[in-house]
Formats: C-alpha cells, sequence, structure tokens
C-alpha cells in the first residue's frame, strides 16, 4: 500500500479547515438572519415599544447586507479576501456583543445595522474564497457544503432563539455568536494565505462614486420591496424609493462605463455563464422565497395545521436540502454545472404543476411529496448554480463576481414575496385570509403555484442558454 506523502495529508487538512470556516460564516450570517424574528415580541416588551418600530431590528440587518454586497465583492478583490474576510468577522463579532449590551431599541437597530456590514461582508466572501483558496478537485464539494451550511442555519435560526429567549433572555440569541465569532477569526488568520495586497495603494482608485450609487440603488430598491405592502404599492413613500432606485441604477451604469476602476466591470456580462447563471438564481431565489411566505398559510388555513405542525414540514425540506447538497457536489464540476441546473429546474416545474393540480384536494401526503421534491431540487441547483457563476470568476475577480452573485439572489428574494402575494390575493379585497372562504383561497394558491411552475421553466431556460451558447461558440470554431 502506497504511503501518502506528508504534505499532502498537511494540504488536505489545511483546505479542510478552510472549507469548515467559511462554512461556518456562511452559517452564522444566516443564523442571525432567522434566529431574531422569533425573539421580536420579547424585544417589543422588554422596550415597551410597538411591533412596528421593533420589525427595524430585523429590517436593518437585511437591508444592510444586501445592500453592500457589490461594494464589499469588490474591496475582496482589491485588498485580498483574508483581509476583508477577518474585517467581517471581527465588526460580526463585536457588533452581536453590542446587540446584547443594547439598552433601548435605537441602540439596538444601529448595532444591528453594524452587525448587518459584518454579515455582508461574510456573505459576499464565502462563495469567492472556495475557487480562490480550494484546490479544483474541491470546488464542487465544497458549494455543497456551503449549501448544507446556509441550510442548517436557516433550521436551527428559529427553534434555537426561541429556546434562548424562553429560558434565558433576547439578549443571549446575539451573546451566542461572541466565543464561536472570535475562536473563528484565530483560525482563519492563522490556516488562510495571507494577502500580498496594500490597503493603501489599492483604495487611492477605488470607486467611492459607483459605491454609493449602488448602495443607493440597492438600499432604495430593496426598502420599496420589503415596505411596499405595508405602505402601500401605490404610496409617495414606495413610488419615490423605486423612482430613485431607478435612477440611481441608470447613472451608476453611466458612470461605470465612464471611469478607469469601475465598481463593476460591465464586461463580465459579456460572459454567457455568468450572466444567465445569474438571471437563473434570481428567479430560483424569487420563487423559493414567495413558496415561503405561501406556504404557511396553506398548511395553517386549509390544511388546518399548528404552527408547529407546519414548522416540521419545512424541517423535510431542508433535511433533503442538507443531503442533496453535498451529493450534488460531488459530482458537479464547471463543465456540467449549467445541465445540472437545468434539469433541477426543470424537475422544479413539473412537480410545482403536479402539486398546483393538487391543491385543491387538500391532501397532506401531495405537501410532503412536494417538500422532497423541493429538497432534491433545490439542492441540485444552488449548487451547481454557485459552481457555474464563482468558476465564471477571472483571476483577481472572485470577490466582485460573488458580490453581484449574491445580491442577484437577495434582489430574489426581496421581490419574491411581493410578486407571490399580488398573485395570490388578487381575487380578494381584504388581506385577512382567514375570513375568507376556503374555495377562494384554494384557487389563489393554485393560480400562484401554476406561476410558480412558469419561473421554474423560466429559470430552466435561463440556465441552459450558457450550454447552447458554448456550443455554438465550438461550432463557429470549427467553421474557422
Amino acid at each position: 500500500m502506497t504511503e501518502i506523502p506528508h504534505n499532502i495529508i498537511k494540504a488536505q487538512k489545511v483546505s479542510n479547515l478552510i472549507l469548515f470556516s467559511i462554512s461556518f460564516a456562511s452559517f452564522m450570517v444566516n443564523l442571525d438572519t432567522y434566529i431574531v424574528n422569533i425573539s421580536l415580541p420579547s424585544i417589543t416588551s422588554s422596550f415597551n415599544t410597538t411591533a412596528g418600530e421593533v420589525s427595524w431590528v430585523a429590517l436593518s440587518y437585511n437591508l444592510t447586507v444586501a445592500s453592500l454586497l457589490i461594494i464589499f465583492g469588490k474591496l475582496g478583490d482589491k485588498l485580498g479576501l483574508k483581509k476583508v474576510f477577518l474585517s467581517g468577522l471581527s465588526i460580526f463579532t463585536i457588533s452581536s456583543l453590542l446587540c446584547g449590551l443594547s439598552p433601548s431599541l435605537h441602540c439596538l437597530i444601529g448595532a444591528r445595522f453594524l452587525q448587518g456590514i459584518g454579515a455582508s461582508i461574510l456573505y459576499a466572501m464565502t462563495p469567492a474564497m472556495v475557487p480562490k483558496y480550494l484546490p479544483e478537485n474541491m470546488r464542487g464539494p465544497a458549494f455543497g457544503t456551503l449549501a448544507t451550511a446556509a441550510a442548517l442555519g436557516i433550521i436551527i435560526g428559529t427553534p434555537l432563539g426561541g429556546l434562548l429567549t424562553g429560558y434565558l433572555s433576547w439578549h443571549w440569541i446575539f451573546y451566542i455568536n461572541i466565543l464561536p465569532g472570535i475562536a473563528a477569526i484565530i483560525v482563519c488568520n492563522h490556516i488562510i494565505p495571507d494577502d500580498e495586497k496594500s490597503w493603501r495603494k489599492n483604495t487611492e482608485t477605488f470607486d467611492f462614486p459607483g459605491s454609493f450609487l449602488s448602495f443607493f440603488a440597492s438600499l432604495t430598491f430593496i426598502y420599496g420591496l420589503n415596505m411596499g405592502h405595508e405602505l402601500g404599492w401605490t404610496s409617495f413613500t414606495i413610488g419615490g424609493s423605486f423612482f430613485i432606485a431607478v435612477l440611481s441604477i441608470i447613472i451608476f451604469i453611466l458612470w461605470e462605463y465612464r471611469t478607469s476602476d469601475p465598481l463593476v466591470e460591465l464586461n463580465l456580462f459579456k460572459n454567457s455563464g455568468f450572466t444567465w447563471g445569474n438571471i437563473a438564481g434570481f428567479f430560483a431565489s424569487n420563487f423559493l422565497s414567495g413558496h415561503n411566505f405561501l406556504m404557511p398559510f396553506y398548511l395553517t388555513l386549509i390544511l388546518k395545521l399548528s404552527p408547529q405542525e407546519a414548522g416540521i414540514i419545512y424541517m423535510v425540506y431542508s433535511a433533503i436540502y442538507m443531503i442533496t447538497g453535498p451529493l450534488t457536489g460531488k459530482f458537479s464540476t464547471s463543465e456540467n454545472s449549467a445541465m445540472l441546473s437545468t434539469v433541477s429546474m426543470i424537475a422544479g416545474s413539473i412537480s410545482t404543476f403536479i402539486f398546483a393540480f393538487f391543491i385543491s384536494s387538500k391532501s397532506f401526503t401531495s405537501v410532503i411529496i412536494y417538500f422532497i421534491s423541493l429538497g432534491i431540487v433545490y439542492g441540485i441547483f444552488i449548487t451547481a448554480n454557485n459552481n457555474l457563476v464563482i468558476g465564471m470568476a477571472p483571476e483577481g475577480k472572485h470577490g466582485i463576481v460573488s458580490g453581484i452573485f449574491r445580491m442577484t439572489g437577495r434582489l430574489g428574494m426581496a421581490s419574491g414575496v411581493c410578486i407571490f402575494e399580488t398573485i395570490f390575493s388578487s381575487g380578494f379585497d381584504t388581506n385577512n385570509y382567514s375570513s375568507i372562504s376556503s374555495n377562494f383561497l384554494v384557487n389563489g394558491f393554485y393560480i400562484a403555484y401554476m406561476s410558480g411552475g412558469l419561473i421554474f421553466m423560466l429559470t430552466a431556460i435561463c440556465s441552459i442558454i450558457p450550454v447552447l451558447h458554448k456550443n455554438v461558440i465550438k461550432q463557429n470554431e470549427v467553421i474557422k
């Protein structure tokens, strides 16, 4: 039996530690997205405030994470992924302490804003670090592991938040980040290769106007999507938010074409894998967030399940997703990732159309089967799509590619709830779903999920385009 050289074993251990560290960061970001919501009633009572005011504890975090992704992606490329990643871990850990110590609601919202900055850095950096620091044969499995870690954060977040708040206090949903955060900083500083990039040299030409425009466009657009239902889609505030967002995007694009060192190199979008992979990711995130919004109403109002029972059903999806993601990673390569994405979305479309036809039967079995199918579909797609888009990054551009990719997904998530809620409730005169007859609700669910099947088909079309484009290039090369 041939003995494996010591240096290869050591390199494998280092790679595994790097993968664990970046997966842990992905886990922490999702954990803190979901751990807070269940504690909001306790925070409301603690500060003697209103539900509307305390909702900004969650909203400030989510807005900050989404709005800064592109900026931090670019900073990672200019300053070095390790430096920016470690700064994100530090900010996240310190702000978690500040959240737990907050003496007032305004202090807590401010600390959550700071925590969102750290989370945005981590969220932007983690996919970029896979091709940067891991060998090529590990990249597919690594993206599968990242998907699993993200799902684990979602699964654990809500129940852990409830336990900590119930047995200790809401402060502990933030304190729990501190020791793991410190440990992660120490480990990552030791094992991740050092960057050879100068802070001063690489910030002298940083695109600050483009960064401001990008942040402002993202912030106003996502704010409009998040608050449209509450303030009214035709209100001056929401209309103004979307107008400012569109204007900022136009100015941003014009500026990026003019500046010598743009925040986003628009030439990246000439790559069909990058462009269509991002668009496919947008639509896939769009459906998933819309489904996560609507399905609890179907489970509780139509199937008459308790919230606890509905939560258990969601765990079925997450468990299947966690199994499928790593398995897909073992088979996902840069060559077959677009095809894997396409096949998974076709399967998602078929299963969604079938589920839509069974909605009126009010079958518990059909729901379980559908959740299992979605776990498989998204376990395959997210891993393969990550591998496709991030694999398109030119050397030195992993950070900005990752930032754009994550931003696209967040925009899809933000818009998904709006679209599905609008489709579902288009035939109702009230938003109080419990007062609407079962037959009207079932019809609304049917229309929404038939629309979801079409979104899956659209995602499949976007996913197959890079494959077709590659074949066209090969044919043209043969002709030449």
